[in-house]
């Protein structure tokens, strides 16, 4: 969503910022963009959001629960923001200018599979596994809230919907999971079998479709003023190399180099 400043620019700042002493963050389990709360890696947009507010006095709480919660209790007002939307996810929400990261979505089986993503009619031909509430671009957004596909999707719910979907990929119960090339690699990575997965494809997304956000409620005044504080904040964090600096801690560069 492109969001309007209705106000001079400084008015909105000093609106956004003065009345918050903390923000919470929300989201289900999606690292290295976010990962376990407390822990000493909390993700890198999390990091991102603790440097860039810490400059103005404010603390960041990162929590974890689904993703359709984090959305919709956001929304009303309970929590400040989202970690790791993309326009569609939450078109209503408040996204700064500049994103805070940047997806790209695989398709994931079990070695020996020998179906390959050849486009939206090809996934008629397996079961695919998806997270509930996720956007995966506006395709296969459409695709999955076609009812006539309702016998080839599987919806995943919880606040691990990844670790779920692997469950069910060596149980035969389904045949594809979509998922973030960087969260799939980082989650196998941190497992001490190293189970083998195969990429069976990748999914074509618009520019629009492959960024990701914190992006804040749009039940609260002060949301425009931290959406900008967040895009010129992490501007600086570029322009320093501190966010190079966050994106090694988890084996990740800058999307824009």
């Amino acid at each position: 969503m492109r969001y309007l400043l209705n106000v001079p620019l400084l008015l909105v700042l000093f609106t956004g910022v003065v009345k918050a002493d903390s923000l919470v963050l929300a989201a289900d389990l999606w690292c290295p963009y976010n990962c376990e709360p407390g822990s000493d890696k909390p993700g890198f947009m999390v990091e991102i959001a603790r440097k860039v507010f810490a400059t103005q006095g404010i603390s960041v709480d990162y929590r974890l629960m689904p993703w359709r919660r984090a959305v919709q209790s956001t929304r009303e007002g309970e929590f400040d923001a989202v970690i790791g939307a993309s326009l569609q996810d939450a078109p209503d929400f408040v996204f700064p200018a500049i994103e805070q990261g940047e997806m790209r979505t695989g398709l994931w089986a079990i070695p020996g599979t020998t179906w390959r993503y050849q486009g939206l009619s090809s996934l008629s031909d397996v079961v695919l596994g998806v997270s509930a509430g996720y956007s995966y671009g506006s395709q296969i957004d459409a695709y999955i809230a076609d009812p006539r596909n309702a016998n080839y999707i599987h919806v995943l719910f919880g606040t691990e919907p990844l670790k779920q979907g692997l469950r069910m990929l060596r149980a035969g119960r389904i045949d594809v999971m979509a998922e973030d090339e960087s969260v799939f690699s980082y989650y196998i990575e941190q497992q001490a079998s190293r189970a083998s997965y195969i990429n069976a494809g990748m999914i074509d997304s618009s520019q629009t479709d492959t960024k990701v956000y914190i992006a804040f409620s749009p039940a609260k005044p002060e949301s425009e003023g931290l959406a900008e504080t967040l895009s010129r904040g992490i501007a600086d964090l570029r322009a320093s190399g501190e966010l190079s600096a966050i994106l090694q801690r988890y084996g990740l560069r800058d999307w824009r180099d």
